[in-house]
């Protein structure tokens, strides 16, 4: 007994009404006046930065004497090195270290912060939410320097002037940072998801850690990044 297989049937091409042009990819625009300004504004934030490189392997005569963007015909950068960290028995290093602990403890400690309190502000409603919220944005608008005063003061009847604390605990308040994680929160966080987590038996902390930091992810870095740069050039505090 032998079978046939039928023959493969071909689809109909489709056709195109009549009077429509056939479809075209875009090519990406490129524009070479915006390029060209875009280099320029990277020439002038580099630039400082490549005369401070080269200015490192120069000794101070040479600062004055050679040409600022180009290297001296004695490089001298190991030893420059070794005289910065040797200079009043190594004090150098410990002001490195002490500014990255600050900077280090002081922006994860404030993003973390800045998590917690936008995802509060964000899925929980309680009396006196936005009159809360309000307060942490008109707390943007407030000035560094009208804190000082009333800074120092708490901090000598607390006993912590001339310590770690008194650099780290005011740069874990990062108003703008809270507000970020507030609006990230809304829309990265879905209610449903939270929801389900509750139904399955999960507590509010076990949520919180378990789930919403890691949707949180990328508005933790920025918050990061925001305050590790604020905090590390602080020399007012």
């Amino acid at each position: 007994m032998t079978t046939t297989t039928p023959a493969a049937t071909v689809a109909p091409k489709a056709v195109e009404p009549a009077g429509t042009a056939p479809a075209t990819k875009h090519a990406p625009r490129r524009s070479t006046p915006l390029t060209v300004a875009m280099l320029a504004v990277l020439a002038y934030f580099l630039l400082p930065l490549c005369w401070l490189l080269i200015a490192s392997t120069k000794s101070t005569q040479d600062l004055f004497n050679s040409f600022g963007l180009w290297f001296s015909h004695a490089p001298q950068l190991l030893t420059n090195i070794r005289a910065t960290f040797a200079q009043d028995d190594g004090v150098f290093a410990h002001w490195l270290l002490n500014t990255v602990i600050y900077a280090g403890v002081s922006s994860l400690g404030a993003a973390l912060l800045a998590a917690a309190g936008g995802y509060g502000f964000a899925k929980f409603r309680f009396r006196g939410d936005r009159i809360a919220f309000n307060l942490v944005l008109g707390a943007v608008m407030v000035p560094t320097t009208a804190l000082a005063i009333p800074t120092y003061l708490l901090f000598a009847q607390a006993g912590l002037v001339n310590t770690p604390w008194a650099v780290i605990l005011p740069s874990l308040v990062n108003p703008f940072g809270l507000y970020l994680m507030r609006i990230y929160a809304q829309d990265a966080v879905p209610d449903s998801l939270l929801e389900a987590a509750r139904i399955d038996g999960a507590g509010e902390a076990r949520i919180f850690f378990g789930i919403v930091l890691r949707l949180l992810g990328p508005g933790l870095v920025t918050v990061v990044l925001f305050t590790l740069v604020a905090t590390w050039n602080n020399y007012f505090l």
